[in-house]
């Protein structure tokens, strides 16, 4: 049974620019990544992610210069050596980033919660996952609820988007990947009112240790 601690914070306001010497301090690489971006909301998203890790990073012990080993696997998965496994997530105002206190993988997805019509979307679910969405009291926030389940799997799995939604199998708590044995542990996060989130981990977990930062505690 294993530990994961999850930073966030949530912007009051994602589109009034971040400081660019903020930007700048970070990594070369990091900093290259961000400015990539065009729309603010991103940028500032980016930004806030890179300095939840770095925060994490400090807070348990490690060597603020390892920092700068950031790198990204074949599989597009971002790791740093010698350093705990991490994954960064980001949705409207929320910025989150979670670290698994052992040896495994972790993923956490956030999302802002919208109007869609959660119909629409049948491929990525199986028959009975999408008549558990449609048929409970708010289908649009279980769909959420769903989705970041799904999502956090493939997160954390490291393939990401290269993994087909309908090829995660949901089954209350854990989730599976049809061509991998593994069971995924799910854990809901409730960080903020205007998303659904969640934890996943090959691990199970004993402890997730959640606090909330602002902006100015960080920099």
């Amino acid at each position: 049974m294993g530990k994961a601690i999850v930073y966030y914070m949530v912007f009051t306001d994602v589109n009034i620019p971040i400081e660019e010497k903020y930007i700048h301090a970070l990594p070369e690489v990091l900093s290259k990544e961000i400015s990539q971006y065009q729309k603010q909301d991103d940028i500032n998203r980016l930004t806030a992610g890179k300095y939840l890790l770095k925060k994490m990073l400090i807070d348990t012990g490690f060597d603020e210069k390892i920092f700068s080993a950031y790198q990204t696997a074949e599989n597009g998965k971002p790791f740093i050596p010698e350093f705990h496994p991490f994954n960064i997530t980001h949705s409207g105002q929320v910025v989150a980033c979670a670290i698994l206190l052992e040896e495994g993988n972790i993923g956490i997805d956030v999302e802002k919660i919208r109007d869609i019509d959660p119909g629409r979307f049948n491929k990525q679910f199986s028959a009975p996952e999408m008549m558990q969405i449609l048929s409970s009291k708010d289908p649009n926030t279980t769909f959420f609820e769903y989705w970041t389940m799904k999502e956090s799997v493939m997160k954390a799995d490291g393939r990401g988007m290269r993994i087909p939604l309908h090829n995660i199998k949901l089954r209350r708590s854990i989730a599976t990947i049809d061509d991998v044995d593994i069971d995924w542990n799910l854990y809901p996060l409730e960080l903020h009112g205007s998303v659904k989130a969640h934890l996943c981990s090959d691990s199970k977990l004993r402890e997730i240790e959640v606090k909330k930062w602002d902006w100015k505690e960080l920099v």
